[in-house]
């Protein structure tokens, strides 16, 4: 197996994805070794990453609840040309790139499923469905998603620091909003990759196709 790859272009869906997901989770070392990895319960996430960048997926089911640390999925490979995408190797150094429009919505799945989060409920006092999502990285990244954002959905968001880390929070929470978003990363169900997001946003949709955003339940 080739130990080096190299993105050239972002020109499919495949390669967006990749560097939306690389973006909010990756780490690149000084030889531009790419690291990714997640929980085994998300490794189809680093298994189709792996089948992109041709590397080899890694299972390490040590677990230590005392040092935190949980069995893992792993892929590592080297992307020579990485920082011509990202901006810079460190998180603190990248930015949101641009891309073609076509390829927009892969990128920002790929982005949501490493840094992005959906959570919705009932709130029985007012009798209704709240929901919202959100984004937690830094500044830079969150400033494009925020434009990338307001430019295709006309979503107006909110970017607040995440208590005292040194990351920040983007959020919204409105209705149409929220189901503009997620019809437009999930259009259709061609291109799931961590379907436990996509079934959450799902069952988000259902809810509120049934109720109208609101619950006659006690």
């Amino acid at each position: 197996m080739d130990r080096n790859f190299t993105f050239e272009k972002i020109d499919t869906p495949e390669k967006a994805y990749v560097l939306g997901f690389l973006l909010a989770d990756g780490y690149i070392d000084k030889k531009n070794m790419v690291e990714l990895g997640s929980c085994i319960a998300d490794k189809e996430i680093i298994e189709f990453v792996a089948q992109i960048i041709k590397s080899e997926v890694h299972i390490d089911n040590n677990f230590n609840k005392k040092t935190r640390r949980f069995p893992r999925a792993r892929t590592s490979k080297k992307i020579k040309d990485i920082t011509k995408f990202t901006g810079g190797r460190l998180k603190e150094e990248r930015h949101y790139p641009k891309v073609k429009k076509e390829l927009e919505r892969f990128l920002l799945l790929g982005f949501f499923d490493g840094d992005g989060c959906i959570t919705w409920g009932y709130r029985k006092d007012r009798n209704r469905i709240w929901q919202k999502v959100s984004f937690t990285s830094q500044l830079h990244l969150l400033e494009g998603v925020q434009q990338m954002l307001y430019k295709n959905l006309n979503i107006s968001s909110t970017i607040r620091p995440k208590s005292k880390e040194k990351c920040f929070v983007i959020e919204f929470s409105n209705k149409k909003d929220v189901l503009k978003f997620l019809e437009f990363i999930y259009p259709n169900e061609d291109f799931i990759i961590l379907h436990r997001k996509y079934l959450k946003a799902n069952a988000l949709r259902l809810e509120l196709e049934e109720f109208g955003g609101t619950t006659n339940n006690d």
